[in-house]
């Protein structure tokens, strides 16, 4: 049998940079705590985290707050503090959804990861100067750490695997052991609610999410097709990015995800622009929603939707304009069958499975 210790205390939902990742996070201790062939689980929690996690005899719940209060204290937790609590519950292995690693430190305990993206090698190359020095050190020598330490490392799609590989070749690290462990998503119950005339993007401060590039192509089918409905533009938009006005764009900012799901149901489509992804989550989420998903056709997320979906190229306004349509044109049945397909490919029981057994395969 399996005893696992799972450190989520240095994530809170008011601070995350990835909606992804702390959804990940949390719904994966969820599942594993109902996994038979786990005998323990040791979470360590905080205080925001802590009540959404099931009870459960086998699991035992460590608040650390100070983990997420403050970057000081977020460091201190990474680098010592996470290990040193690790060490003292004496489970099979720790596990670091993150997929960030101590520099500082070697583990006294088998650590796996799970890596969601290289990001910060993307980055290094695109956008150098988006992050400051600091970050960019810490980030890449923790994700160096983990590539160098942890026994086994688990991931979202074949194409975060490749990118993990080769950045281990690129930094001439010996060919970590990597697993492709997918992501899940839960079934929902049936919720119809009438379509409004609106479409819904997507937007982020990170530059690789392309929001500029979204607005623009926007900008451009609402001119050319005529669309008099509104386009409400959700997340984080930096202060200097232009923004179309007119009665069209309705500039929404943060919002809560329960109020996000709502806006993606009554939405006739989301628009998901991208030129970098590990796996990206809105273009299942609005399937399982019931709405029609746009998104930019790169290797992850063809991947991860399997021919579900509206796709376009980012380099063909035209392109783009089509999958508008067609996206405008599907029929709730088609979106059933959709929902469907992604629930079969992405679902939490497969992806703790395949994350035990990959743990009770490194056990020696």
């Amino acid at each position: 049998m399996l005893s696992l210790t799972y450190s989520i205390a240095d994530q809170n939902v008011a601070t995350t940079k990835s909606m992804g990742i702390y959804n990940l996070s949390v719904n994966l201790a969820r599942s594993l705590s109902a996994n038979p062939r786990l005998e323990k689980l040791t979470v360590f929690s905080n205080h925001t985290i802590s009540p959404s996690l099931p009870a459960s005899e086998k699991m035992f719940v460590e608040e650390h707050d100070s983990a997420m209060e403050h970057k000081v204290g977020r460091i201190w937790w990474d680098q010592w503090g996470v290990y040193r609590r690790a060490e003292a519950w004496r489970n099979s292995w720790l596990f670091l959804p993150k997929g960030f690693c101590s520099f500082v430190r070697r583990p006294r305990v088998k650590v796996a990861a799970y890596v969601h993206d290289t990001m910060e090698y993307h980055y290094r190359g695109r956008y150098p100067r988006f992050q400051s020095r600091l970050e960019n050190f810490y980030f890449a020598r923790s994700l160096e750490a983990t590539l160098r330490r942890a026994g086994v490392i688990f991931t979202n799609t074949e194409f975060s695997r490749s990118e993990i590989l080769k950045m281990a070749r690129q930094s001439d690290f010996p060919a970590p052991e990597v697993i492709v462990a997918g992501y899940g998503f839960d079934v929902r119950p049936a919720c119809v609610v009438e379509k409004e005339n609106r479409v819904l993007l997507f937007a982020s401060t990170l530059p690789h999410k392309r929001t500029d590039m979204a607005i623009q192509l926007l900008n451009q089918w609402q001119k050319k097709s005529g669309f008099d409905g509104v386009i409400d533009c959700i997340g984080i938009l930096s202060p200097v990015m232009e923004r179309p006005a007119g009665r069209h764009w309705n500039w929404v900012g943060r919002v809560p995800p329960a109020e996000g799901r709502d806006m993606m149901r009554r939405a006739r489509a989301i628009v998901y622009v991208s030129e970098y992804e590990g796996f990206g989550m809105p273009p299942v989420e609005a399937v399982m929603e019931g709405t029609a998903p746009v998104f930019s056709d790169i290797p992850p997320l063809r991947e991860v939707m399997g021919g579900a979906g509206c796709a376009f190229a980012n380099s063909s306004a035209e392109s783009f304009f089509a999958a508008m349509e067609k996206a405008l044109a599907t029929t709730p049945r088609t979106l059933q069958l959709w929902s469907e397909h992604l629930l079969g490919k992405h679902n939490w029981p497969a992806v703790t499975e395949k994350i035990v057994g990959g743990l009770l395969s490194h056990a020696g």
